[in-house]
């Protein structure tokens, strides 16, 4: 359920958290709902590769060795510097990629703690990989304005926040233990 869930309420307490530092964001969407399909499909392959690697392969060896919230930055670290080249071909400035690897590797630790909570179950990787990337671009924007791009601080701070949270509350060691079952 958190493979879904997560991004929607990710997404909500960025809308929120704009809107109570009334900054200004459209309430419109300017994608077409009859894309979401398409955008899945192609949001779900990339995830597919992506975790493949980072999950499927390198993530079991680099927790046994250095522990799961560990293991996740330095992933983590490598999959935001993976994004640099297209991050910078969009424009962004050193402070706008500094916000987006905080971003990305508190995004990482949240795809770790769901792989050790879901049983090592890479499809669940892949899937909150999709469901986040796809609420990107169905986040509401006008044709000047996208507010997941625009505010950095706010978009980024509200996923590391989340990710502290996990760790405080499953243990940095394995992510897996609630400490308060």
């Amino acid at each position: 359920m958190p493979i879904i869930l997560l991004p929607v309420l990710l997404y909500s307490l960025i809308y929120l958290t704009i809107q109570f530092v009334e900054l200004p964001l459209p309430g419109q969407w300017i994608i077409p709902f009859g894309s979401i399909p398409g955008l899945f499909a192609l949001f779900f392959l990339g995830a597919v590769v992506e975790e493949t690697g980072y999950m499927g392969y390198a993530i079991d060896p680099m927790q046994e060795r250095f522990g799961a919230l560990s293991a996740g930055i330095l992933v983590g670290i490598l999959w935001a510097v993976w994004h640099y080249p297209s991050i910078l071909q969009q424009g962004h400035d050193l402070t706008w990629i500094a916000w987006g690897t905080l971003g990305t590797v508190a995004v990482r630790v949240l795809i770790v703690w769901l792989y050790n909570n879901t049983g090592k179950s890479l499809f669940a990787c892949i899937l909150f990989h999709t469901f986040l990337n796809l609420g990107r671009p169905l986040f509401p924007k006008d044709e000047l304005h996208n507010p997941l791009v625009d505010y950095p601080a706010i978009h980024y701070s509200v996923i590391a926040i989340m990710a502290v949270v996990i760790v405080f509350l499953w243990g940095s060691k394995t992510l897996a233990r609630y400490r308060y079952a």
